[in-house]
């Protein structure tokens, strides 16, 4: 089949998938009010594929078919490979201006690399590797998208997995047929769940020992699975118009809880079960950011872009550029910016062989991002909010403009460079970028997609190389030790 237009990519959402939206069983999550434009904005994605001057830069020859399929599926074996799933990624992020942080060709990325460790899922059940290998050829010979989910409901966090007031408040296992594995319990975050074809889950949470081992899973399902259903968070999608809410209308991705009601995972399905301690060493290799962080910095960049440009026409629009504190705030956007280019470019440039398949992104500076790109969002979401200050609390509406009181808002809202009417956009954009309940949900989305940071930097803490940095000081001290020992013969010699 290969890559699938918008129109295809719709039609594949219109199954029996469960998807429950503020109370509301939804029967076609691509005529909804509150989906339906989101909907449409992937589809416009999927379309990017066909365009003839960017389909090239976009995808590759399927060494199973022949059809044209997606770049980000492709297994890299060198840093051409890496530049060009980047220049596929930057086309599908500059289209959403880093907006949606889980484009399908997110969770793509991981799958791959799950797949370049096939082997390490396969250790001990061969068959594992090979479904990885069956699975990840599938959803890239169709096209598909999908949603993952790892965390557990936020119950009891004092407490360990298997502690739950009850064992299937996490995702566990019920049973096995001949057929597959049957499991109950719930999952988070399943962003995108009511747009996605499949629905991946891979090992997450290093597990106790074998009290929890009811717990070690890695699998994948279609989101249409009997027993399988999605209860998602309210939609940010209101219905106004573009101008009212420019971002929120068109780019709400939208979040699941994921519940399993005894449901079956064929086991051609299963890539990792019944074992804590693979589970547990598939946990610590960390498989999936060593390939994802790319499409994470691409996404970042063209995002921050976005900041700036919203940020210099605020200086244009109201004259504050003149301040030599609002130059420094915007500098320090720019410099937010250009360090995230920078570390894609390190990611890249030192990438290389590691374990299993292919090539890798460099770690070291995918761990540095990961652990300083929250705060630096939130840094510049704050300079936002400084620039455009009281102004985000009086924006009138697309309706106010079209009224009575028109004559007096172009009086009021003007800008020293702008009319009211392209004023009060620029402001009610910026508003949703940072302000609004989708504003808000992008602020936290940055601070916790890639983890608690806290934990990360424990992590960091406990597994550095400290090999070189200790040796710097080791030198030192006998660079030290030297001079003093000269100096003191030197005297003595005196």
């Amino acid at each position: 089949m290969g890559i699938r237009t918008g129109q295809q990519f719709l039609e594949g959402l219109r199954d029996s998938r469960e998807i429950w939206l503020e109370g509301e069983l939804i029967r076609d999550v691509t005529t909804h009010p509150k989906l339906g434009r989101m909907a449409r904005t992937l589809a416009d994605l999927f379309d990017l594929q066909h365009d003839p001057a960017l389909h090239d830069d976009m995808t590759f020859t399927s060494p199973a078919t022949g059809d044209p399929v997606g770049l980000s599926f492709i297994i890299p074996h060198s840093r051409e490979d890496l530049l060009r799933r980047r220049r596929a990624l930057e086309i599908v992020s500059d289209a959403h201006h880093g907006i949606l942080g889980r484009t399908p060709d997110y969770v793509n990325i991981q799958v791959t690399a799950t797949r370049q460790m096939a082997e390490e899922h396969g250790r001990k059940e061969r068959s594992f590797a090979q479904n990885l290998v069956d699975y990840h050829a599938y959803i890239r010979d169709n096209d598909l998208s999908l949603t993952h989910c790892f965390g557990h409901p936020q119950v009891n966090r004092g407490v360990a997995i298997g502690q739950q007031p009850d064992p299937y408040v996490p995702v566990g296992v019920v049973d096995t047929t001949s057929e597959g594995i049957i499991l109950r319990g719930a999952k988070l975050l399943a962003t995108l769940a009511p747009f996605s074809d499949e629905l991946f889950v891979p090992p997450y949470r290093p597990l106790r020992g074998e009290e929890e081992e009811m717990y070690a899973l890695g699998f994948a399902i279609p989101t249409a699975t009997k027993g399988l259903s999605f209860i998602c968070r309210e939609s940010f999608d209101k219905g106004r118009s573009l101008y009212d809410q420019p971002l929120s209308s068109r780019f709400d991705e939208m979040d699941a809880l994921a519940v399993f009601d005894d449901v079956l995972v064929p086991w051609e399905r299963v890539f990792c079960y019944g074992d804590w301690q693979l589970h547990n060493h598939l946990v610590a290799l960390g498989i999936m950011w060593r390939q994802y962080m790319q499409h994470v910095a691409v996404k970042n960049i063209a995002k921050l872009e976005f900041a700036i440009g919203m940020a210099h026409a605020l200086c244009d629009t109201i004259g504050i550029g003149v301040h030599s504190h609002v130059q420094e705030k915007m500098a320090e956007i720019i410099d937010t910016t250009e360090t995230v280019r920078a570390y894609l470019r390190a990611m890249e440039a030192d990438a290389g062989p590691w374990q299993g398949e292919g090539v890798w992104l460099s770690p070291e500076p995918c761990h540095a991002m990961r652990h300083w790109a929250p705060d630096a969002y939130q840094r510049v979401t704050d300079i936002l909010q400084q620039l455009a200050a009281a102004g985000l609390m009086l924006t009138p509406t697309e309706a106010d403009l079209d009224g009575a009181m028109r004559p007096l808002i172009d009086k009021y809202f003007q800008g020293a460079n702008a009319s009211a009417f392209d004023r009060v956009r620029l402001f009610r954009l910026v508003w949703d970028f940072i302000g609004t309940q989708f504003g808000s949900r992008q602020i936290l989305y940055e601070r916790y997609f890639n983890g608690d940071v806290v934990r990360l930097r424990q992590g960091r803490y406990h597994t550095y190389d400290y090999s070189r940095a200790d040796a710097s000081l080791q030198r030192f001290w006998q660079e030290t030790d030297r001079r003093a020992a000269e100096e003191q013969v030197g005297e003595t010699a005196g």
